[in-house]
């Protein structure tokens, strides 16, 4: 029950800061804020797909594990170019 609230909280708290990044980077114009910005995208992707993944199981545990580590270094490779980039 509170896994379902968290995993909520965490879907619309990270849809609220995909579409805050993007509208920076449109006034902007900003590539680092661009990369931010897809990197909350992608962890939007990993929250949809954790709570799929609880309700309907369409993935096997070991290749949840997989696609999740996937999109964490995804996530960890752009904010590492956001914060290297000049």
């Amino acid at each position: 029950m509170i896994e379902n609230l968290l995993y909520a909280f965490i879907l619309v708290f990270s849809l609220t800061l995909v579409v805050i990044a993007f509208q920076a980077y449109r006034r902007s114009g900003n590539v680092k804020i661009l990369l931010v910005a897809i990197a909350f995208l992608l962890f939007l992707v990993r929250g949809i797909l954790l709570v799929v993944q609880l309700f309907m199981k369409p993935l096997t545990q070991e290749m949840l594990w997989i696609v999740s580590g996937m999109l964490d270094l995804g996530i960890l490779g752009l904010i590492f170019l956001a914060v290297l980039r000049r």
